[in-house]
């Protein structure tokens, strides 16, 4: 998966937020959204800070290579 939406999405509203906002799923593609955070986390774009399925929240913060990122696909 392209993560350049959510890392957008995350940037914009000033580098924390919800994954599952970003993707604008609920909570029936949780597992999903929750490998793409992972993901995400691996490539040491966001740290996830919190999830909870009963909220639907996969809560992560941009690190500075996420910064970089989202900042080289906004301008171009």
């Amino acid at each position: 998966m392209d993560h350049t939406p959510i890392l957008k999405f995350i940037y914009q509203k000033g580098g924390t937020g919800n994954v599952m906002e970003a993707l604008g799923w609920d909570s029936t593609r949780f597992e999903e959204a929750s490998q793409i955070a992972l993901d995400m986390d691996n490539l040491n774009y966001v740290k996830q800070l919190y999830t909870n399925f009963n909220k639907n929240l996969i809560v992560v913060e941009l690190t500075l290579v996420g910064i970089a990122e989202a900042k080289k696909e906004i301008t171009n």
